[in-house]
Order: C-alpha cells, then sequence, then structure tokens
C-alpha cells in the first residue's frame, strides 16, 4: 500500500468550526485534524443553532465545515444564515454529505453557494485538503480583487 504524504504549513494557525449532529462524525473529525495539523483549532457544534451562536461570537473562524442534514437546521440554513452577513460572505464554507450524485453536488455549488464538497465516508485528510485548498482558493480571488480595483 502506497502512502501519500502531505505538505502542511504549521505556520498558519487555522481555526474551524465543525458542524455535525452526531457526535462520533464530529468526535473522528476532530481529533483526525488535529492529528494531521496539531496547531489548527478546531471547535465543534452539535447544531447550526449552535453553530449561529458560536459564529456571532468574539471568536473568528477560517473555515466551517458543515453537514448538510441535521435535524435541528441543516447545513443549507446555516450556510444562507451566515452569507446573509457581510463579515461571513468570504468564510470558506464546506459542506459534507452523504449525497453524492452529481445533481446534489452540482446543487450544492450553484444553488447552495457552497466553497467545498467531501462526500462522506472520507478520511479527515481529505477534509483537511479541502479546508486548506478552498481557504488559498478564496484568498487568490480576493487578491484578484484587490488588485483589480
Amino acid at each position: 500500500m502506497e502512502t501519500e504524504t502531505m505538505e502542511i504549513d504549521f505556520s498558519r494557525k487555522l481555526r474551524l468550526l465543525v458542524v455535525d449532529d452526531v457526535a462520533v462524525h464530529r468526535f473522528l473529525l476532530v481529533s483526525g485534524l488535529g492529528r494531521i495539523n496539531p496547531f489548527m483549532v478546531v471547535e465543534e457544534a452539535c447544531s447550526a443553532s449552535e453553530a449561529m451562536d458560536k459564529l456571532g461570537g468574539e471568536e473568528r473562524y477560517d473555515a466551517v465545515v458543515c453537514d448538510w442534514l441535521m435535524p435541528d437546521g441543516s447545513g443549507e440554513d446555516l450556510l444562507r444564515w451566515m452569507r446573509a452577513r457581510p463579515h461571513f460572505k468570504r468564510v470558506p464554507f464546506i459542506m459534507v454529505s452523504g449525497r453524492n450524485s452529481n445533481q446534489e453536488i452540482i446543487e450544492a455549488f450553484m444553488g447552495l453557494g457552497v466553497d467545498g464538497y467531501v462526500v462522506k465516508p472520507f478520511m479527515p485528510r481529505d477534509v483537511y485538503r479541502k479546508v486548506v485548498d478552498t481557504i488559498a482558493k478564496m484568498a487568490g480571488k480576493n487578491d484578484a480583487r484587490k488588485n483589480s480595483g
């Protein structure tokens, strides 16, 4: 079995919010991300409403990783809440879901406006890569906007 290596930038301390109603999923993701980059701060919320409370607090997050389907408000609800607030418009939102049809993934990007999508089941490194790549991609877009204006 070939081992894949991943380059990690430990100089940038990332702060993530992981939102999932299933405690085991949150635990596996939070602990897995912590093993990949122990300098990353990963906080968790068990519902969209708890995530909204955390996002409305003093802490700032570099990205949100959220399950799509949850009983107490969906990932879609959280994303719409975030995008309705100017200071969250540029915070990367990565949706995780068991929905894996092309139609549903297209809906997530085109209809909902997610910045990244990871299909369950996944490995924490897949989510980490998606988070880092999405943050870099959005930073590039922001740089392009600054340079064009």
